[in-house]
């Protein structure tokens, strides 16, 4: 009787946990999906776009040299590809 009450409890809460990943899984894919039109930036960057403010491509695009430096992972290479693709250097 305890080994199935156990069971049934730990079942429960694999299930909760799944949801959560999952539900944040498609929180992450919906607001990486513009942010990804950007060459060089790829899924596992643009989280830390998103959570820096930059939610839109052309926020990333308007910010300047100095906000985009500031973006952990971002180093000069990819505002150097990132001005070259806009034409703007």
């Amino acid at each position: 009787m305890f080994i199935k009450k156990f069971l049934l409890k730990t079942k429960k809460n694999l299930a909760n946990i799944s949801n959560i990943f999952k539900t944040k899984g498609e929180q992450f894919s919906d607001r990486c999906e513009n942010l990804t039109s950007i060459p060089g930036i790829g899924a596992k960057n643009c989280n830390n776009f998103y959570e820096a403010g930059y939610i839109t491509p052309e926020s990333i695009i308007s910010a300047s040299d100095e906000e985009l430096l500031n973006i952990p992972g971002v180093g000069i290479s990819f505002v150097k590809k990132l001005r070259e693709k806009v034409g703007r250097l």
